[in-house]
């Protein structure tokens, strides 16, 4: 009779506190997922702002620093034959 007992409280008291840790694991989840959405969030704003400092950035750049940029970083070269093209 004395062991039912002793079974039955530590069946229950196991039963409280697995339910409070998986409430516990629930809001902590809940807290992270918040937390996520606040930082794609941002990092979406980022993004935006990055592109359109780019863009305006592009819009500065002259063609002679494009030309040289070109040159120099994608190693590329002016063509040596031009050809013309005559509208009749």
């Amino acid at each position: 009779m004395l062991t039912k007992i002793k079974i039955n409280i530590i069946l229950w008291l196991a039963v409280v506190v697995l339910s409070s840790l998986n409430i516990i694991w629930h809001n902590e989840s809940r807290n992270l997922h918040n937390e996520l959405r606040e930082v794609q969030t941002n990092n979406q704003r980022i993004v935006a702002i990055n592109k359109q400092l780019l863009t305006q950035y592009s819009k500065q750049i002259s063609g002679g620093e494009i030309q040289n940029r070109a040159e120099l970083d994608l190693n590329m070269k002016l063509p040596e034959k031009q050809k013309t093209l005559t509208y009749d």
